[in-house]
């Protein structure tokens, strides 16, 4: 009987971790779309020719990230809907 609980706290302890890992992945990609939101604005509004480049350079890191995470969520089977607008995964 004790050997069926210990088993039982362990896929219970195992679910909720896993439960924990996609709302982390989850909220890191609202934060990515966030983010890439936030440079979206800062890249309309930008006139020096530096920091426009430096608009891009974090474009283009924040939609590496962001398929990274969504290959994250796939692997971890969370149904991850594409949730920036216009970025593919």
């Amino acid at each position: 009987m004790e050997s069926v609980l210990k088993l039982v706290q362990h896929v219970d302890c195992t679910a909720v971790q896993e439960n924990q890992d996609k709302d982390r992945i989850m909220d890191e990609i609202k934060e990515v779309c966030r983010l890439m939101a936030c440079n979206e604005s800062w890249f309309a509004l930008e006139s020096d020719e530096n920091l426009i480049e430096a608009c891009i350079y974090q474009r283009e890191s924040l939609k590496s990230r962001y398929r990274y995470l969504l290959k994250q969520a796939r692997l971890k089977g969370i149904n991850a809907p594409l949730i920036c607008k216009g970025q593919g995964g």
